[in-house]
């Protein structure tokens, strides 16, 4: 296993081309100069890039749309009916309770001691994570959207300090040890200028910690209905990071237990014909987390938490990264 020094430099670029003059990342991070992956998925990206290459790109959607990154195309901001199906669903949905096992675990294994941690979340979105992150200190939240924060000051009541509006030109006075942004980069154009506006406001010693989707050959309907611009790998994210001016710690992917059978149902989505008049749907359905699926689905995607903080995992659905203003000894 390579050192985090070395895991953003350990990809193998296995293809790119992708149909419709579009070109996205397709990477096996387990094959830097083995001659073939030994991590077992060069099956995954291999099928990807042919599927994908066999398939052309859907038609452009009618009006304001911007190509980003050669990846997708987004039309505004998040509808406020996701924030509102987030609202209800993020307290018991199996990918939200996964993911912030796994968050938690990252930050028992990285963050130094610290009295009085003061915290910025951006993107809080509707304010699933800040009870986490109010057991590592002082909690600020920070949301473009005034509908989801209207849902996290429902939700929460008056105990969070919380504040509406963009990176970097928001970010609340002051400095901060820890700045997380938990899928909350894909959906910036400008990543590199948010990415340097937490940079300032992060003290000399703090951490930003972060999440992304992962993988351009995963693109779907739902990061179109959420309007990313964006999916990582760590190369990609690496170049962000050190544009602003960070360092990047560690990384790892995440969500690898579940990553075949969401890599094969999306691939499968890309080459199936679809409704002629069906319109793009997020992955994520309101549960109230008491059916046996979503419980198996929390158990499983839960179980990396006891491997990811400590072991760089060479693929997985999203990407979870430490960095910090300071290059490290």
């Amino acid at each position: 296993m390579s050192s985090p020094g070395t895991r953003a430099t350990s990809s193998r670029t296995a293809g790119r081309w992708l149909g419709g003059g579009a070109w996205r990342e397709a990477s096996c991070p387990g094959a830097a100069g083995t001659g073939g992956c030994s991590w077992g998925c060069d099956w995954v990206v291999t099928a990807s890039v042919y599927l994908l290459a066999s398939k052309r790109s859907p038609a452009r959607p009618r009006g304001a749309l911007s190509k980003v990154d050669e990846v997708g195309y987004v039309r505004g901001r998040m509808e406020a009916h996701l924030y509102e199906e987030m609202a209800k669903t993020e307290d018991h949905h199996w990918w939200f309770r996964g993911r912030r096992h796994i968050i938690e675990a990252v930050l028992r294994q990285h963050l130094p001691p610290v009295a009085q941690r003061r915290i910025l979340d951006v993107g809080c979105g509707t304010g699933g994570n800040l009870p986490l992150l109010q057991r590592f200190g002082q909690v600020v939240g920070l949301e473009g959207s005034p509908e989801a924060l209207a849902l996290c000051r429902q939700r929460l009541g008056p105990d969070f300090s919380l504040h509406q509006g963009q990176i970097p030109q928001d970010i609340p006075s002051g400095r901060f040890d820890l700045v997380t942004a938990f899928d909350v980069l894909e959906h910036i154009p400008d990543a590199e200028g948010a990415l340097r506006g937490i940079r300032s406001a992060l003290t000399p010693d703090g951490l930003l910690v972060l999440t992304v989707p992962a993988f351009g050959f995963l693109w779907s309907e739902h990061d179109t209905v959420h309007h990313h611009q964006r999916r990582y790998t760590v190369d990609m994210l690496t170049a962000q990071l050190t544009a602003a001016g960070l360092h990047l710690r560690w990384s790892s992917y995440f969500n690898s237990l579940l990553f075949p059978p969401i890599a094969a149902v999306r691939l499968l989505q890309r080459v199936l014909p679809k409704p002629r008049h069906g319109m793009p749907r997020s992955d994520v359905k309101v549960t109230d987390g008491t059916d046996l699926t979503n419980q198996v689905l929390e158990a499983v995607f839960s179980a990396e938490r006891h491997v990811v903080p400590r072991v760089s995992l060479p693929f997985g659905v999203s990407l979870i990264a430490v960095a910090s203003a300071e290059v490290s000894n």
